[in-house]
Formats: C-alpha cells, sequence, structure tokens
C-alpha cells in the first residue's frame, strides 16, 4: 500500500530541476584589463566579528560599539612600468561582491557581473564608466535573450552566461540556454543602448 503511494506521488508531482549549490566567502580580486595596463582590485563587503551573533547586535543597538560594516568597494588603478596609479576608489552596487569583472583596455569603463551567492538576480549586469560613474544596473530579465524559464538553475542562482569587451566602448554579453543554445547582444557604452 506504502509503495503506491509513493509511487502516486512521484508521477503526480513530477521533480523540478535544481541543484544545490555552495558559495564560499568572497575574497579580495584583481582584474586586469586585456592589455595589462589596468587592474580593478575588488574588496568584498567586510563584517566585523561575531557580527551576527545576539551579543553584537544587543551591543550596537545600545550604542555601545558602532556599525564597522565596510561595504563592496572597487579600486582602479593604472600600471605604469612598475608602479600602479590610482583611477578611483568607489562602491559597488554589489551586496557581497560581483562574480566576474571585466576591464576595458582604455581603463574608462568596468563591467560587473552578477551578485555573490545569486547569480542572475539583481545586478545581473553593471556598467561602470569614468572615475567609477554608474552607467547601467540591468537584472537578467531585463536584457535577457531567452525566457528566464529556459536557463539552468541552482537552489540560488541562474546560470545565463557571461560577457567580454569587444573594444574599449561595446561589450558582448553571451546568454546561453539549457539546451546549449546561445545568443549574443552587444552593450554600446557611450550611446548607452544595445545594438
Amino acid at each position: 500500500m506504502v509503495k503506491k503511494i509513493l509511487l502516486s506521488v512521484l508521477f503526480v508531482f513530477p521533480a523540478i530541476c535544481a541543484f544545490a549549490d555552495i558559495w564560499l566567502d568572497p575574497v579580495i580580486t584583481s582584474t586586469f584589463s586585456q592589455n595589462k595596463e589596468y587592474m580593478l582590485k575588488v574588496y568584498p563587503t567586510k563584517y566585523p566579528d561575531n557580527y551576527f551573533s545576539f551579543k553584537y547586535q544587543r551591543k550596537y543597538k545600545k550604542g555601545i560599539i558602532k556599525d564597522t560594516v565596510n561595504p563592496c568597494h572597487a579600486i582602479l588603478y593604472q600600471i605604469f612600468n612598475s608602479d600602479t596609479i590610482e583611477i578611483w576608489n568607489k562602491p559597488l552596487v554589489n551586496f557581497l561582491s560581483p562574480v566576474r569583472v571585466i576591464v576595458a583596455n582604455d581603463g574608462k569603463s568596468v563591467v560587473t557581473f552578477d551578485d555573490w551567492g545569486f547569480r542572475g538576480g539583481n545586478h545581473t549586469v553593471v556598467i561602470y564608466g569614468e572615475n567609477g560613474v554608474l552607467i547601467q544596473d540591468f537584472k537578467l530579465e531585463d536584457i535577457s535573450a531567452f525566457s528566464i524559464e529556459q536557463y539552468p538553475r541552482s537552489i540560488s542562482s541562474i546560470f545565463w552566461g557571461y560577457g567580454e569587451y569587444l573594444d574599449n566602448d561595446r561589450v558582448e554579453i553571451y546568454f546561453k540556454n539549457e539546451y546549449g543554445e546561445e545568443k549574443q547582444k552587444i552593450f554600446n557604452i557611450k550611446k548607452r543602448v544595445f545594438e
């Protein structure tokens, strides 16, 4: 009798394809432009020790200790001979850290992809211009070349694709669905539109 019930449950409620994933704590990363003349150093959000403990939160609410959370930020450097010159130092929109970063060969723009621990949601593609000024912040549903349901996913993320610079002003964004089909879109940074 129990076997019949279990079998009927399996046939009535089909399994949903989603797998578990593990996200380690984000670390400080350095990403170079293709010509190696620029480097973006990303510092993930840093919480003080025991920040999430009840004792820490109680002291914080009483004003005994100050909030010492350092938000996610990045520093762009120009590499000249063996010296590094800071171009800009700005906070990023990511809650913890971006998953992937690319830097233009002229150092005038930077593109980040996804939020750490949650790919394919808010901040899927974020474009920063000169001096780290935010140009565009795209959600996957706003730019996707496929229906959102067509991407492979895990418990926390949607695995949609990636991007790369075609030249200093254009970024090619690749979308790959669960069937292996691939489409591209090109974003023109200067004109702030998809071509």
